[in-house]
């Protein structure tokens, strides 16, 4: 693997390369979603750039539409045009609808996956992005970033039930069942882990490097030497989405995994809970958000 270049070796890319290349169903590249981000990390970029954007997916623009009019009330909703939902909503809401529709049709891809919990993985991937999303505002980082890195951190995990199908949802569920580390089973059935593969394919379709480190890194930031303030927000992510999907009922704030994440963001309780009840209460949004068409 070639990310970064001091984190890995020749052989280690060959390796992934190599098990990339034999996956015959895997999505293919992101064109939309790539370009997108593009234009989001671009102050200078125009309205008028996302619009045609946007068009050049038709089926896209219409989702687009019809969910921005879900968010929206009143005669607020009498939206027509991909340009009037992004002068309406903002860039932002639009990006955020738009990347999560992608991502969604991404995960939904393929039906090859045998036995793998996709609609599981979607939803904890939608649900982090969320999270993720809703802390940078809080840090004082760009939502986009953190929306979009959270939302593809698992990618790896695709690539695994797409490669090896009814075998990785044996090791997937039998993490789950005994609590033991996903990461480290795959790295001693495969060699590598989600993270490692997910990383490389989307270093492979062109993301910026300002993504792929924090998915490469998400597992254990506390691992690395010096991780980037965006791999410790998807690492929040994660586990925040995590376990609100356990159904817990103790606070975030209480674990283990955020005694870290507070110390490197510099966060107080009070604030992780502040987020946690944030995020929490946007879940019933993501549900109007991914309801299907009539």
């Amino acid at each position: 693997m070639s990310l970064p270049t001091s984190q890995t070796t020749a052989a280690a890319g060959n390796a992934l390369d190599a098990y990339l290349d034999r996956i015959q169903n895997l999505p293919p590249t992101p064109t939309v979603l790539i370009k997108l981000i593009d234009l989001f990390r671009r102050p200078e970029a125009e309205v008028d750039e996302v619009v045609q954007l946007l068009r050049r997916d038709p089926a896209l623009a219409l989702e687009v539409l019809r969910r921005c009019k879900n968010s929206l009330v009143g005669n607020d909703a009498d939206i027509h045009e991909v340009d009037e939902a992004v002068y309406r909503l903002g860039f932002f809401e639009v990006y955020e609808i738009t990347v999560a529709l992608l991502g969604t049709r991404m995960l939904s891809a393929s039906k090859m996956a045998a036995g793998f919990p996709l609609e599981e993985l979607r939803r904890h991937s939608s649900l982090a992005a969320i999270a993720a999303g809703a802390l940078a505002q809080e840090v004082g980082e760009s939502e986009g970033m953190a929306f979009t890195t959270a939302l593809l951190h698992d990618v790896g995990k695709l690539v695994f039930a797409l490669a090896e199908e009814a075998r990785y949802a044996s090791i997937f569920y039998e993490c789950k069942r005994t609590g033991g580390s996903l990461s480290q089973l795959e790295k001693a059935v495969f060699g590598f882990d989600h993270s490692e593969i997910g990383a490389h394919l989307l270093q492979r379709w062109g993301m910026p490097e300002e993504i792929v480190t924090p998915v490469f890194e998400h597992i254990d930031p506390a691992g690395h030497t010096t991780p980037a303030k965006l791999t410790v927000m998807t690492y929040a992510a994660s586990a925040l989405a995590g376990h609100i999907q356990s159904q817990a009922k103790t606070r975030f704030a209480d674990l283990p995994a955020a005694k870290f994440v507070m110390e490197f963001l510099q966060l107080q309780p009070g604030q992780v809970n502040g987020w946690e009840h944030l995020v929490r209460s946007r879940v019933a949004r993501l549900f109007v958000l991914e309801t299907p068409p009539a």
